[in-house]
């Protein structure tokens, strides 16, 4: 309820403000800004139906698939007896029927890399940030084949990414005026969770909180509107049933205490596991000689071949969190279903069997909750393996993805229940304080990081990186000769009102930087008096390079050359503190509007 009111404060406030700057604006500025306004409202709404339907196909269709490949009485003649057994060999040849499919799109679209909720991330931090629309189809498509044939991967972060993408495509349209790019972004990636889990709140922050890290009241209106036309668009439609159906239970906060910290520091182990297998993973498939779209068929015969004997541990995995959340299973099943799916869908990220990893987690970390439980040593309440299974799943969801608060208010909307979310606290707090400090970051900043792309440096960092110092050079600079002597390269100095000038051979190649006060008083060649090696930035170097390049530079200009030290222009400290003041100014424009 205080969500919800605090929501309906911020778009009164919102209006109000609106309403505030007309008063002293002429009329031109009110028509432009009540249609900038409008057009974000009616965009949200567009991207929050669109995102919602094809998120709920999305979901229901993979699911009947996978539910089919599964299914003991889908094709009876796929069950074999082995040893007065019976198994069912469907999953393995659905798994490895979607791995050649993903191999087949991977060829034939010359796909190099599966794009995530890390691309779609990055797109919000740049100063325009563009999604690439083929490759966010493309890699929706992946992963609707790979979630089909049972591989044990995400749904969630693909609808992620697409909804982030379908945004941004909308805003480049012509027809769409002036909207922040980050705010369409976000507006596609909270209509996305929360039509894939039912959960408009906890779409809301997780837009803010992961994707594009600001809160400000033109951003919480797109972005709210777009994630409650999008859950009530899933409501009326009804395709998708909620993740988590279960009866809840009583219990005693003080005696679930001692279990809850200690679900914190094993959800926190688990997570820093889980990301460092993805990772590692990854990197032996880019350093193995296996091409790009050959890799896929390992993870899928894996999966496939585990699917005979452990079919809990592929898939989404929804059926098998309510199972692990409701039922006191054994400890010795918790460990092999956790070990396996860590690895599992490390396997499937690393070589190519494209898809989310949240829905990984969230069954990483019930299984870590109910361990705790199985614990009698320090589980004083028979009663409360859900509890410490939903608290679990949370804390080792939030440290994978980044996300505390969404988290809790994921907790909030999916049990409908005050104490889970209350009881979720701690060990989300514990989990992501240990992470933090272990790992660093969430998993989308590390994939960021591979790519030399601090994300959690902020947005300064990242447009001071991405903004070249030749846009802000000065191509009016003294050019001396090698004829010139000291009273005519004097002459020079003070027609141009400079106190440094460049000696360049016949290819404007830099010979030397002359400064004025080396040649006061002086006689005979002015190219005698030369710094032969002076500090220079190369062409292609961004505002952030320069900034560390200049620590320690006194002097008036530094000449920038190109990639055969040819001086194509000249810029000072002053520049480069216009170029940062400049891009400082336009964040804070972003984050308080």
């Amino acid at each position: 309820m205080f969500v919800i009111t605090t929501i309906d404060c911020n778009f009164y406030a919102f209006f109000y403000n609106l309403n505030c700057d007309y008063k002293n604006k002429p009329l031109r500025y009110k028509m432009k800004s009540f249609i900038e306004n409008f057009t974000l409202v009616s965009t949200a709404t567009i991207v929050g139906l669109i995102v919602s339907v094809v998120a709920q196909i999305f979901a229901l269709t993979a699911k009947y698939i996978y539910d089919q490949s599964i299914g003991d009485d889908t094709f009876p003649f796929f069950r074999i007896v082995v040893y007065e057994t019976e198994i069912n060999t469907l999953p393995f040849f659905s798994c490895l029927l979607a791995s050649f499919v993903v191999c087949t799109l991977i060829k034939v679209c010359k796909i190099e890399r599966w794009h995530g909720p890390a691309d779609t991330i990055y797109a919000a931090h740049q100063k325009d940030g563009t999604l690439d629309i083929k490759m966010g189809f493309n890699s929706t498509l992946a992963s609707f084949f790979s979630i089909s044939g049972g591989a044990s991967v995400g749904i969630y972060g693909p609808l992620v990414h697409f909804g982030g993408t379908l945004a941004a495509y909308l805003r480049r349209r012509s027809f769409i005026p002036n909207i922040p790019h980050d705010v369409i972004i976000g507006a596609g990636v909270a209509a996305a969770i929360s039509a894939g889990f039912g959960s408009p709140i906890a779409g809301i922050i997780f837009a803010h909180e992961v994707v594009i890290r600001h809160f400000s009241m033109k951003a919480l209106a797109g972005i709210s509107i777009a994630s409650i036309i999008a859950n009530f668009s899933a409501k009326k439609i009804n395709l998708v049933e909620p993740v988590l159906l279960f009866d809840k239970i009583a219990f005693d906060m003080f005696s679930a205490f001692p279990s809850l910290f200690l679900v914190g520091l094993f959800s926190a182990i688990l997570a820093f596991i889980f990301m460092k297998s993805l990772l590692l993973t990854t990197k032996i498939a880019n350093n193995s000689n296996i091409k790009f779209y050959i890799r896929p068929l390992i993870p899928g015969v894996i999966c496939g071949s585990t699917a005979l004997f452990f079919p809990e541990v592929i898939g989404l995995g929804s059926e098998t969190i309510v199972n692990v959340i409701t039922e006191n299973n054994g400890i010795v099943f918790l460990l092999l279903l956790l070990i396996l799916k860590i690895f599992l869908t490390s396997l499937c990220i690393g070589f190519g069997l494209f898809g989310g990893i949240l829905s990984p987690a969230l069954l990483i970390g019930v299984c870590a909750g109910s361990i705790i439980f199985n614990i009698p040593l320090v589980n004083f309440d028979n009663n409360i393996n859900a509890v410490l299974a939903v608290s679990g799943m949370a804390a080792v969801c939030s440290s994978v993805i980044g996300g505390p608060i969404t988290a809790i208010l994921l907790i909030l909307e999916l049990t409908n229940s005050y104490e889970y979310a209350l009881a979720s606290i701690m060990p989300i707090a514990i989990s992501n304080l240990i992470t933090y400090l272990i790992f660093g970051s969430s998993f989308f900043d590390a994939q960021l990081k591979l790519r030399n792309i601090k994300i959690d440096f902020g947005r300064e960092h990242i447009l001071l990186d991405q903004t070249k110092i030749v846009d802000y050079a000065s191509k009016d600079f003294l050019t001396l000769h090698n004829t010139d002597d000291v009273k005519t390269a004097e002459k020079k100095f003070q027609k141009l009102d400079t106190t440094e000038g460049y000696f360049l051979d016949e290819e404007f190649c830099l010979i030397g930087k002359l400064k004025l006060i080396n040649i006061l008083n002086k006689k005979g060649k002015a190219i005698n008096f030369i710094e032969e090696k002076p500090l220079s930035l190369k062409s292609d170097m961004s505002v952030l390079e320069a900034i560390k390049v200049l620590k320690k530079f006194v002097g008036e200009n530094i000449p920038i050359l190109d990639n055969k030290r040819r001086v194509i222009g000249i810029i000072s400290e002053n520049d480069i503190l216009k170029a940062y003041g400049e891009i400082t100014t336009s964040i804070r424009n972003i984050e308080k509007n």
